[in-house]
């Protein structure tokens, strides 16, 4: 991880790490990995991992905590907003495009948590999100996202969205709870699924990025609000896997 990337208002640049294809950045796609409450975790770069592995695709892991001396945004509620965050992907596909010359029709942005809250907001019609995101991103992909909208300028709207959004849900999620979600945030997505027995962060590198995780081991969170559980659960891994799998491959053939 370094600063590497020029924030949307110019002050200072963000924290990230850039993983270009040994084998070239062209023709390939491209992941952003955006991180949850808790900030970067193991499981962020198991997941960066994966996508490298699997798609033969440059990734770029973005931190948006300790860019900003912070380490998490969870303990004592939400101080940071999404819209910050969104921000923060502007800048970084920008980067993208335009340093690192990726191909922005073949880039997904892919975020848990509050880093799938992030990929809800990026793709809202949102009339100066849109313009600035325009051409940026093809796709995005929320993991148990926090879906919670009050009219707030720190929980705006969710959806409708202007390009395509896979969303993945678990029905024993009591931090990010599917109950939070407004209906119409849910079926205007590409792409729904929903695994009822799953909790939040069911796809937890319980044992670090690089050693393969546990199956069935549960976890409690620390934060001081609700000490929610995290299981690992192989199960909904690989199925929720399979189906990124099968979206990206859909979008990055047409």
């Amino acid at each position: 991880m370094r600063p590497m990337i020029p924030a949307y208002n110019r002050q200072g640049d963000l924290l990230a790490s850039w993983n270009p294809h040994p084998g070239g950045v062209a023709g390939r796609p491209t992941f952003i990995v955006t991180h949850g409450g808790h900030g970067l975790v193991p499981t962020n770069f198991a997941t960066a991992l994966w996508l490298r592995e699997e798609f033969a695709a440059n990734v770029l892991v973005l931190d948006s905590y300790w860019s900003r001396g912070r380490e998490e945004n969870w303990a004592t509620g939400t101080r940071y907003g999404v819209n910050m965050r969104v921000l923060d992907v502007i800048a970084a596909a920008r980067w993208l495009r335009d340093s690192a010359g990726v191909d922005p029709r073949k880039s997904f942005l892919l975020g848990d948590s509050q880093g799938g809250w992030t990929v809800l907001r990026s793709f809202t019609t949102e009339p100066f999100f849109q313009r600035e995101l325009s051409g940026l991103l093809r796709a995005g992909i929320a993991l148990y996202p926090n879906c919670r909208v009050d009219g707030t300028t720190h929980y705006p709207r969710l959806g409708p969205y202007a390009g395509p959004v896979l969303i993945f849900t678990g029905g024993r999620d009591s931090a990010t709870p599917v109950a939070d979600c407004a209906p119409a945030t849910l079926t205007a997505a590409a792409d729904w699924i929903h695994f009822p027995d799953a909790t939040h962060g069911w796809d937890v590198a319980n044992r670090g990025a690089h050693t393969p995780a546990v199956d069935g081991e549960c976890g409690r969170a620390m934060n001081v609000y609700n000490r929610f559980a995290v299981c690992r659960s192989d199960a909904a891994t690989a199925a929720m896997r399979a189906r990124i799998r099968s979206f990206v491959q859909e979008l990055v053939a047409r």
